[in-house]
């Protein structure tokens, strides 16, 4: 929750090491000391405002060792190394600013002007008869002082000694819980003391390394003194402090470890927390701590090294910071903006930013990402829908009601990348109001992230983002008489403020609504409070208050927005107890939380049902649900608890869990487990949602890497900032959560969870975290011999529902090192087995992870067996790219050796059985593993008799092609997916469709339907049917021609003698003054795009080449290539059955395609044989004008292009040799010709 912002900023560098830098009580002002200089500071402003070096006094007193502040600012004490204590006396006055005033033998210091006057006296000087060890403040008046001879002394400010007070450390009846009682010796003395006023307690640390804490009801005085000797801490102590906001007891040790107790009130006792070690480039620093000190608010433990070395931890010991720098002492500025170091003779200022939620735990606060400085505020946005319709604050009302997305949604499933680069945005808080109220105290952002409200020292200012605008008090006397304190918070779109007049005593929550200026007459809602506020917060239209009287009161409230903005607000008091038994301390009360969960898992649509106290990181839980003033007896969910976050919108499982982050000890999730019914993870509808059904509760624990600033139910993520960067990263443990649940037995929970989750775009990485963590934990365990059950098999035995499961092995074993994979695989089944799930399933992409790893445990050939089988169902599924893969990853295991596999199998002494039965089970499968079942098709297949697969010769690349490629070649003609042939002509480096035209041109399936190939290869590469007739043919003069053509001819095909083409065409165009050729009508027909010209012409070259003539014919028909179409007839004049079954279908079904065979009759009619001519088909008709005249439309616009045209009889066509031919991509795709 406190990030370093910026580098370190060196504000003087001294003649003399600096020894000790202490701030104030009020932390305005902080101070140094050297061994012989006394120095004071202004935080704010970063000004020495008084220096003082001491001459004459060294030799009677010595030198400076370190100094103590009076506990109300009003003095200073500095201890020398002879015993004794100079005091001085600080009084700070405003009235004349710019000077300021020092006497001590007239030695004046530095004569830098300061911002206030500071007057600065040496009063006393006293004699502690002995080398004082320690210093502490045990109020505003008396100064507690312990000495290496063992005694115990206090004195007053005017430095009187009182004598009443004074002991021996020996005297003490120090209690032991581990021996009951413990006699000290004679000559035990406190090696360093720390006093808190508000638990009225020391803690001590004692010569013998021992620790302890004094409790005393009159400041020590003799036959009052409790101490009570710490646990497990029973040798070299050296440092202490508390933290009275946590009633922890911390205590440094000689070795550099830090040991942090909770001090238990109901026993007395101190029970150990956590420790802590300072690891610096992997090697743990064991050097004496030196300084225990926390930040201002009490949530962050600093400590000091004797090394130089310094790290800042939170609360409960999630490491925060490292100082990359060598440091002798530290102290905290006012608001912890600042860390005030001394490293040698410099002192140094590092800058911080830290989180609202230190201060201010309200829940908008906890759904964003938001930081702050002294005088800025750092969000990282969130994008929100912009409502339409409405004025920008009349948006604002609405958004802050009900926002329909979560925030950071769009990131979550990231897992960290884009948040991290998305930008900061920084609001900087205005000179006019931040200039007299810095620093900056209070942070309250609302649920839609369009309002931001600060406050300082005094007063207020709230900041709307659509409008980039600030309000701020414009009457600075009201400004001036109201103090925040006890929080401030956003509660659809009006402010509510914990507000205190330091005039008046009083105290009152004031309601501001954002669209006003700010003004006590723009109040439009006060609440009077008995005592100032400690902290409030609220959830759906509650508003809980807890006061200084460590009363809690819970009101519901009221909001109406009338269309002009006008806002009314009421309130009612429906609830008001003490917590007075349950806490010290009302400032032990870290966080108050109203949540419509109870003890059980029954949640109702949003109704409060119990509130949850932090008390001192103990989480209580008060059930509210029986009425005003009653509540029943609180339930203690867990204790080291630093941030609480409760469910937004309850649901089940995930969306009705408390989330409590405790430090080092990682997140808990206090999730309910529901018995019955069914639910959505993500059901928002608050208002029509019925109570779930009634569970338990079980307490999970999740680890992570940062310290989390949002949490995110229903996703199981949370948004936070690592130590070394203030880029903010998200992270999931739902991986986490299942883990645990199955560890539990709670299978069936943790499965209902997968299924709510399944959605989410990180689930697949979810499951393979969880197999990786139990596969490492039970290998590191050494699980085989320990009598513990292994983890893993039970994640197994799980996961095997899900339909992720074998992706998830495959994906883990690939990032797994190959020594663990015989463990894994005992778990989850041999290699074989679960390669055959995945081909079973289709599930191809992850049959190939597996088939990697299988290449690494199992021999060459049982490799080859997996790849053929593999290859064929990725051939089969059109995979092309994947096929490609695993034709280069034979060629690969073809060039290895098969003692390679032997070698790593004796390696892998876990993996040899299951090689073995990998190859007893590898026996039986079959490669020519093809789907018989016949359909129905327009294509007969020929199919040779296969002969038996002889395992020695199966491993040749060609063969393998022969074995899968050919076998589905055939089934894509068979079934008319010319497309798909040559994508896989293109792509498969084994297969050349030439080669195999040419090669298996005669066990080619026949065609026993030509007009539903024909269709086919129209529907296959989307080429167009020449429904309707070009509009050059609807003219007279044609259509005469045409009509007279037809009727001056036989009915059949050819004139019923042999004769040439040349002559017979001659003959026939000599007839028509005008006629129109078969290539001009082929161009006039419609035709399909280029690309798929291109595709067509390929095929068709192709089959021309290999003398494939049934099906080129169709492929020349369908491009209307008359050249080709004569060549081809040349070629087998038995394609007369084709074009008959052609013509007959486009009688019926295409006038183009029809009328296109009439005009080829010239030109085919010879080339077939005089005994084949009574078989030849009829021609289509055009008896008249009006016949075309009725599918052509008169167009007389081409009477010039008809009286130009011109006929030329096709030229005679050549065989040219058939040859193989390569196919590329760029071929294919631009169907260059194949010559």
């Amino acid at each position: 929750m406190y990030f370093q912002n910026g580098s370190p900023t060196t504000l003087i560098h001294s003649s003399e090491q600096l020894l000790c830098i202490r701030s104030s009580p009020d932390r305005q002002f902080i101070a140094v000391c050297s061994a012989n200089t006394l120095e004071i500071w202004k935080h704010s402003s970063s000004t020495k405002l008084f220096g003082y070096k001491r001459n004459d006094s060294i030799r009677d007193y010595g030198v400076n060792k370190f100094l103590c502040w009076r506990s109300n600012g009003a003095g200073i004490a500095v201890v020398t190394d002879k015993g004794f204590i100079i005091l001085f006396q600080v009084r700070v006055d405003v009235s004349c600013p710019n000077s300021y005033q020092f006497t001590e033998n007239r030695e004046i210091l530095s004569d830098t002007p300061s911002i206030e006057t500071l007057t600065v006296e040496a009063s006393v000087v006293i004699d502690a008869e002995g080398e004082v060890a320690s210093l502490a403040a045990l109020n505003d008046d008396i100064v507690s002082v312990t000495t290496l001879g063992g005694s115990l002394r206090q004195f007053l400010w005017d430095g009187t000694m009182l004598e009443e007070f004074e002991c021996e450390i020996s005297q003490f009846y120090f209690t032991d819980p581990t021996e009951h009682s413990y006699i000290p010796d004679n000559d035990l003395h406190i090696t360093s003391m720390c006093y808190s006023q508000t638990l009225e307690i020391a803690a001590v640390t004692l010569s013998n390394g021992r620790a302890a804490y004094l409790s005393s009801s009159e400041y020590f005085k003799p036959g009052t003194v409790h101490a009570l000797l710490a646990p497990t801490l029973t040798s070299q102590a050296c440092a202490s402090s508390i933290n009275p906001r946590y009633h922890l007891v911390v205590f440094g040790t000689t070795t550099g470890e830090v040991v942090v107790f909770v001090l238990n009130y109901d026993n007395g006792l101190l029970n150990q927390s956590h420790r802590l070690t300072l690891t610096v480039e992997g090697r743990v620093d064991k050097s004496a701590v030196v300084q225990l000190f926390w930040t201002p608010e009490g949530s962050c433990l600093c400590a000091v090294l004797e090394s130089g070395a310094m790290a800042m931890w939170s609360v409960y010991g999630t490491l925060l910071y490292i100082s990359p720098r060598r440091v002798t002492c530290g102290s905290w500025d006012s608001e912890g903006y600042n860390l005030w170091v001394t490293a040698g003779d410099r002192i140094m200022k590092i800058p911080f930013l830290k989180s609202p939620l230190t201060v201010n735990t309200v829940t908008n606060n906890q759904q964003h990402v938001i930081l702050q400085s002294a005088t800025q505020v750092f969000i990282l946005p969130n994008q929100f829908p912009p409502k339409t319709g409405l004025s920008v604050y009349g948006s604002i009302y609405q958004e802050e009601a009900g926002t329909n997305s979560t925030p950071y949604q769009s990131f979550i499933a990231s897992l960290g990348s884009p948040l991290e680069n998305w930008p900061w945005q920084v609001i900087k808080v205005p000179d006019i109001y931040i200039s007299g109220n810095s620093p900056i105290r209070y942070v309250a952002i609302g649920a839609s992230g369009q309002c931001t409200a600060v406050a300082g020292t005094t007063g207020f200012a709230f900041y709307i983002s659509a409008k980039h605008r600030w309000r701020c008090f414009g009457n600075e006397a009201q400004e001036r008489s109201l103090v925040v304190r006890g929080g401030m918070l956003w509660w659809r779109g009006v402010l509510i403020v914990a507000g205190y007049h330091p005039d008046t005593k009083e105290s009152k929550l004031y309601m501001y609504p954002h669209h006003n200026s700010i003004d006590q007459n723009c109040v439009v809602c006060s609440i009077p409070l008995t005592c100032p506020a400690i902290t409030i917060n609220t959830h759906d239209n509650h508003l809980a208050v807890l006061t200084g009287n460590s009363k809690l009161t819970i009101f519901t409230l009221s909001l109406t927005v009338s269309p002009s903005l006008d806002v009314q607000i009421s309130y009612r008091k429906i609830l008001e107890f003490s917590v007075a038994k349950y806490t010290p301390h009302p400032c032990a009360v870290i966080s108050v939380h109203l949540t419509p969960i109870g003890n059980d898992a029954a949640v109702g649509g949003g109704a409060v049902r119990s509130v949850l106290l932090n008390v001192a990181g103990k989480l209580l839980l008060f059930d509210i649900s029986g009425g005003i003033n009653e509540m029943g007896r609180p339930v203690t969910i867990a204790s080291n608890v630093e941030g609480v976050w409760c469910p937004p919108r309850p649901s089940r499982y995930l969306g009705s869990s408390l989330w409590m982050n405790c430090g080092v000890r990682g997140v808990k999730v206090w999730l309910p487990l529901h018995e019955g019914g069914s639910g959505g993870c993500h059901d928002n509808n608050d208002n029509n949602m019925a109570v779930l059904t009634s569970a338990r509760r079980t307490l999970l624990t999740v680890n992570q890497s940062v310290y989390p600033l949002v949490i995110h139910h229903h996703e199981a993520a949370l948004l936070g900032i690592p130590n070394e960067t203030l880029k903010c990263r998200s992270e999931t443990f739902l991986h986490n959560l299942l883990h645990q649940l199955i560890i539990k037995n709670l299978e069936r929970h943790a499965y209902e969870i997968a299924k709510m989750c399944s959605d989410l775009p990180y689930f697949h990485h979810t499951l393979e975290l969880m197999i990786h963590k139990a596969l490492e934990a039970d290998m590191a365990r050494g699980v085989h011999y320990l009598e513990d059950e292994p983890v893993l098999p039970h994640i197994i035995r799980y996961m095997r529902v899900l339909p992720q499961y074998l992706s998830a092995v495959a994906h883990c074993a690939r990032k797994t090192e190959m020594t663990q994979w015989g463990y894994l695989f005992q778990c989850t089944g041999l290699v074989t087995d679960l390669l055959d799930e995945c081909l079973v399933g289709g599930s191809l992409d992850t049959a190939i992870l597996y088939l990697l790893v299988l290449q690494n445990l199992h021999p060459l050939p049982v490799s080859r067996q997996y790849t053929v089988r593999l290859l064929q169902a990725a051939v089969k599924e059109h995979r092309w790219d994947l096929a490609v893969d695993l034709e280069r990853f034979l060629q690969v295991i073809s060039q290895e050796h098969e003692t390679y596999s032997r070698q790593l199998s004796k390696k892998l002494s876990n993996t040899s059985d299951l090689a073995g039965r990998l190859r007893r089970s590898s026996e039986s499968y079959d490669l020519d593993d093809q789907d018989t079942t016949p359909t129905p098709t327009a294509v007969t297949p020929v199919t040779p008799k296969p002969g038996p697969i002889d395992m020695q010769q199966m491993f040749s690349d060609r063969q393998c092609a022969d074995q899968v490629v050919t076998p589905h070649a055939h089934h894509l003609l068979l079934t008319c997916q010319f497309s798909a042939l040559g994508e896989m002509s293109f792509h498969l480096l084994s297969f050349s469709l030439a080669d195999y035209l040419m090669k298996e041109h005669k066990n080619l399936p026949e065609i026993t339907d030509p007009s539903h190939v024909f269709m086919c290869i129209h529907e296959d590469f989307s080429w167009p049917y020449p429904d309707k007739l070009p509009a050059i043919l609807s003219h007279p003069k044609v259509c005469d021609q045409i009509t007279t053509a037809s009727d001056g001819s036989d009915s059949r095909w050819g004139d019923g003698g042999g004769g040439d083409t040349e002559s017979v065409s001659s003959s026939f165009y000599s007839e028509c003054r005008v006629s129109i050729s078969p290539e001009q009508l082929s161009e006039a027909l419609k035709r399909g795009s280029e690309e798929n010209e291109r595709k067509l012409t390929f095929f068709l070259d192709h089959f021309k080449t290999a003398k494939v003539t049934s099906y080129g014919l169709l492929f020349a028909l369908a491009l209307r290539d008359v050249t080709s179409i004569v060549e081809l007839v040349k070629m087998d004049t038995s394609l007369l059955s084709i074009l008959m079954a052609v013509n007959s279908w486009s009688e019926q079904e295409s006038p183009g395609y029809s009328l296109f065979l009439q005009t080829l009759k010239p030109l085919l009619s010879p080339l077939f044989p005089i005994q084949q001519q009574s078989e030849l088909m009829p021609l289509v008709r055009v008896s008249s004008r009006s016949s075309i005249n009725s599918v052509c439309s008169n167009d007389r616009t081409l009477e010039r292009a008809i009286e130009g045209l011109s006929v030329r009889p096709a030229d005679r066509l050549s065989e040219s040799p058939a040859r193989t031919v390569h196919v590329t991509r760029e071929q294919y795709e631009n169907g260059c010709a194949v010559t």
